[in-house]
Formats: C-alpha cells, structure tokens, sequence
C-alpha cells in the first residue's frame, strides 16, 4: 500500500511539472504571437497611414485647385469619409500597438490626440455636407478647419518617412539641399493650379515664384497682388513659412512628438541645419524656434493689424490677411507684400508706424534663434541673480561666459551695418527718396528702414530706381553680408564678415593669431569664412556673366543688383526682374537656391569627403 502511494505521488508530481511546462510553453508563445502581431500593426499603420492621409490631402488639393471654394463635391465628401474612417482605425491600432515599445507618456498623449482630433473631423466633415447656401461663414470656417486639421495629421506623420532616411545615415547636407528642392518643385506646381491664379501663369514664373518664397528672396516676375488670388497668396505664405524654418525643423518636432525620442542621426542633421553647437539639446532648440517663431508673428500681425485702419484696406478680413501676411513675410526676410507696389504704395507710404513694426520684425528675424535664445539666458540669468542679491539669496548662477562668441560677433557687426547704413542713407538721398517725407521723423524712419531692409528683407518704402549711386554702392555691401547665422536670413551672415575683417586686421598688426572679446578664433573658422566669400563672389560674378549675355541692354549695375540681391535672398531690385528673358530667370533661381541653402553646404552635400590624414607635409610661405 505504501508502495503505491509513492508511485502515485510521482506519477501527481510529474503530471503537475508536465501541466507546467505546458502552460509555460503556451504562455511564452501567445506572449511571442502578441508581440509580433502588435509590431506587425505598427510597421503596417506606419506605412498606411501617410499613405492614406497623403490622398486625402490630394483630393482637398484638387477640390481648392480646380473647384469653387463655396462647395465641396460628392467625390470629395466620399473620399475624405473614407480616409477620416481609415485613419481612426489605423490610429487606433496604432496607439494600442505602441504601448508595447518604450515611450515617453507624451508621445502616447500625442497619439490620442491625433485620434481625437480624427473623430472631430469627421464631425466636421458631416457638419460640411448639411450647411445651407445660406451660412456662408460658418462653411468657410468649418472648411478650414476640416482640411488644416487633415494636413496636421499628414506633416505629423512625414516625419516616419525622414526618419527612415535619417536611418540610412544620409549626409545632412544633403538632405537639407533636398528638402528645399522638393519644397520648391511641389510649391512651383501649386502655383500652376486654376484656383491659384487669375490669369495662367508660366512654368518658369511659377517655379521662380516658388524659389522665391522658399529662399524667402522676395523677387518677383509677376505682381503678386493682381496675379495671384487668395489661394495663390495662402499658398506663397505657407512656401514663406516653411523656407524660413525649415521642413526638417518641424519634421524633427513632429518625430519626437511621435517617437518620444530622437535617434543620434536626427539629432546630428537637426544639428547642421540649426547651426547649434550641441546635439544633447536639438529637439529643445527646434520646439523654442517654432514657439518664439509663431509668438513674434502673431504678436507682429497683431500690431499690423492695429497700425492699418480702414482706409488701406476697408475690409476687416482683409486687414487680417494683410497682417498675417506681412508679419510672417517680415519676420522671415521674404519681402513678399500683396500690396503691387509692396510698402511704396501711397496709403501706407507714410504709415512710419507699420514701417517701424516691420523693421522690428526683419531684425528679429535676421539676428539668428541660437543668439537670441542666448542673450535671453544671459538677461534671464543676470536678472535672477540681481533678485536673489536684492533677497540675500546665496544660490547665484554664474555668467562669466554665458554670452558666446558668435553671439558678440553677430550683435556687434549687425549694429555696425544699421548705423553705418542709417547714417549713409541720411547723408546720400537728403535730395532724392527723402524729399518726399518732409517732417524730421519721418525721414528718420525713412532711413532707420533703408538700412534694414538691404539685410535680406526686401521690403521697400521707397522708389529704388531713384537711388543714388552710393546707396546702391551701399546696399550691395549690405546684402552681401545679410543677416546672422541660424536666422532666416541669407547672405554670407555677419559672423563670416566679422572673422574675415579680423583676420585682416591681425596679419596687418603681425599677430600670429586673430583674437576677438578675449577668445582666440580658430583657423577651421577662419577658413571657412573666406571660403565663403570666395565662393559667393564666383556664384555673384557667374550670375552676372550669365545675365549679361541675354539681357545685357538691362546694364551693368541692375543685373549686379539683381544677382547680388538674388543671392543674399534680400528681394529689393532696380525694376528689371519682370523684363528678363526665361534664361535669366533660371540663372536667378539657381542663385536663389544657392544663396539660401548656402554655397559650402551645397558643395558638402555633393562632394564626397575625405578620411581624415594621418600625415603631414613640409610647410612653405607663399609669395604675394
């Protein structure tokens, strides 16, 4: 009997480990099954729902391109049903899925969101089909709404396909050469749209149009305010806005958004284009240039807004176009004004307010994000440190060196050019463009805007082609520096111009070292500044060379004007653009290209670089 009870205890434990086993093995594999079947739904709603969102972003470009703004067709409504309700689906299963992979909370808040804000379109989208004719404005409003919201979710989820290429370790040059040429191609084809314009347009004015906006130039073949309608207008401000930022930067933004995190190759290209001097702190960068960006345009609009009455323009939404308008044009140095004689137009010739709010706004622009977030640490720091000595705080944040070089550098050259180019401007055209502002403010601000407006912005609030001689000689130098680095400015930047005239002014002294505010500078920075301005200077000559050849009855200085302000990306011309052949006109958008993207950067992105030497040769002076 005791015999059989110990085999039965056996044989209990042994069907017990066998139970075990068993329901470990299931456990493991349903565990196995669930994680790839999650991971399966996120490699699939990754790849769809760009796709899908890319067409419904397509169809709203075909219903505003080619059909009247006061309906949608039955096509469309069907359309955009179906992809709102694909697009829940997929974000649904998106969201679930995700869970499983290591993200921050906040990427998870931004994919709720993006399922919620799905839900309210489709709300919209029902709202749409049953509005009357007789509710024009609530159409209008919850039409845009609608198709804002579906291409907020289309750039939320580009940000999958730079990721991918980030992946393939691209070089960051290149994409960001890239990304500009895709930007200016699409822009060139919304431009041709029937909707766009009043009148059909040219390939070649479409594309040079398109350049335009996104090199944030200013220069243009056609008159903006008669030739473009209010689409054609929405459309050359986004173009603005994304040339003055970046399509990398907020595709960076929207990736973290997302992922929750950056890979180091995101942050090595952010890196290069935000000229930022570590990596560690990119995505922080790159959501404080969108905030402050978007905070100084609306303040700026607002401030338009206000500085322009009835009179200009008697329509209050038309005040609010113009604002907007004008602000994000002047905040990134585009120049663009849907006025046809921009700032010279008679109603607001003399408006020395909305002058000196648009001067504010290309200044703040110019001066470059990394700099101005850095003097803002340096007054916020200097200002915590005044309280906490006011309150016998011991807990002081040190300064010493808080303010960096190239934020000296730039601050200093960029007040050098503004009073050499105010004071200049008061001395030449006393009896030329400013005997048409008789009282001593207005010429003060007259010329305050002069010296501005040359440092990429492009605005005019006078008659250029009056100009006298020395001005012009003036504002070739002006443009040719440009703004500082990091802004949404071109030109060779001011840092570039200040290391230049400071090396000069060491080898003239006979100091074996260029040294500025107590730092040495290094020969790399050194290098690469007069490697800038050699190679803008053969970008400007072959500019001027090529024009001359089809359109040298034009003269010598209007086509150098024109190509060093096509370089600079400032706008400002003698008034030839209009009246060059197609040649010139190409020649002028590679020029734009080139001067936005940058000469070195271009020539990085498609030139291989070499492995760093191991060796040395024999060092020898050269005779000059």
């Amino acid at each position: 009997m005791m015999k059989r009870n110990h085999w039965y205890r056996k044989l209990l434990r042994l069907l017990l480990v066998i139970k075990r086993t068993i329901d470990e093995q299931f456990v493991n594999h349903a565990s196995h099954f669930i994680s790839h079947t999650l991971r399966s739904v996120l490699q699939f709603t990754d790849a769809a729902i760009p796709i899908v969102s890319l067409t419904a972003l397509g169809f709203i470009v075909h219903d505003l391109g080619f059909n009247k703004f006061y309906s949608v067709s039955p096509l469309i409504i069907q359309v955009l049903a179906l992809s709102l309700y694909a697009l829940k689906i997929m974000l649904i299963a998106h969201f679930i899925a995700e869970w499983q992979d290591k993200r921050k909370f906040s990427a998870h808040v931004f994919s709720f969101l993006l399922i919620v804000l799905t839900f309210y379109l489709h709300s919209l989208l029902r709202d749409l089909d049953t509005i009357t004719n007789d509710q024009p404005a609530q159409f209008v409003w919850k039409k845009l709404l609608l198709y804002g919201g579906v291409f907020f979710i289309f750039l939320s989820e580009v940000s999958y396909v730079m990721g991918f290429l980030y992946v393939r370790r691209l070089n960051p040059a290149f994409l960001f050469v890239i990304s500009f040429a895709v930007i200016i191609f699409l822009g060139g084809l919304l431009l041709m749209l029937p909707n766009a314009t009043h009148n059909d347009i040219s390939a070649i004015d479409a594309l040079f149009t398109s350049t335009s906006a996104v090199c944030v130039t200013g220069l243009i073949v056609v008159d903006t305010a008669t030739t473009f309608t209010t689409f054609g207008k929405s459309i050359i401000l986004f173009l603005i806005q994304i040339g003055g930022l970046g399509i990398m930067t907020f595709a960076g933004l929207f990736g973290y958004l997302i992922a929750g995190s950056v890979s180091i190759q995101n942050q090595l290209a952010l890196k290069h284009v935000l000229s930022a001097s570590k990596i560690n702190n990119v995505i922080q960068l790159v959501s404080r240039i969108i905030i402050v960006t978007l905070f100084f345009e609306a303040i700026g609009a607002v401030l338009i807004h206000w500085s322009v009455g009835p009179k200009v323009l008697e329509n209050n939404s038309q005040r609010v176009f113009f604002a907007v308008f004008h602000s994000i044009s002047a905040f990134c140095n585009a120049g663009f004004s849907t006025l046809s004689e921009g700032l010279y137009t008679e109603k607001i010739r003399f408006n020395y307010t909305l002058q000196i709010i648009i001067g504010g706004l290309i200044v703040l622009g110019g001066m470059g994000f990394p700099i101005v977030f850095n003097i803002f640490s340096s007054i916020r720091i200097r200002t915590m440190n005044f309280f906490h000595k006011a309150l016998k705080i011991r807990k002081q944040e040190k300064y010493a060196r808080i303010i960096h070089i190239n934020s000296r550098l730039a601050i200093y050259t960029s007040a050098i050019l503004l009073v050499f180019g105010f004071v200049t401007y008061l001395l030449f055209e006393q009896h030329t463009t400013l005997t048409e502002h008789p009282t001593t403010w207005g010429k003060i601000v007259t010329a305050f805007f002069g010296s501005v407006t040359p440092r990429t912005a492009g605005f005019n609030t006078v008659n250029l082609s009056i100009l006298t001689l020395p001005t012009v000689m003036i504002y070739l130098l002006l443009m040719w520096i440009g703004a500082s680095p990091g802004s949404t400015g071109g030109g060779i930047k001011t840092t570039t111009a200040a290391v230049a005239f400071l090396n000069i002014g060491s080898i003239i002294r006979g100091k074996k070292r260029t040294d500025a505010f107590h730092t040495q500078l290094s020969e790399n920075s050194i290098n690469r500044s007069f490697a800038i301005i050699m190679i803008s200077l053969l970008v400007i000559g072959t500019a001027v060379l090529l024009i001359g050849v089809k359109d040298g009855d034009k003269g010598m200085l209007p086509i150098a004007f024109e190509a060093f302000s096509a370089f600079s990306t400032v706008g400002l011309t003698l008034g030839i653009t209009s009246d060059l052949g197609e040649t010139s006109k190409m020649v002028l958008v590679v020029v734009m290209f080139v001067g936005r993207v940058g000469t070195l950067t271009l020539l990085i992105a498609f030139v291989r670089q070499s492995d760093a030497s191991h060796y040395h040769y024999p060092k020898e002076d050269i005779m000059y």
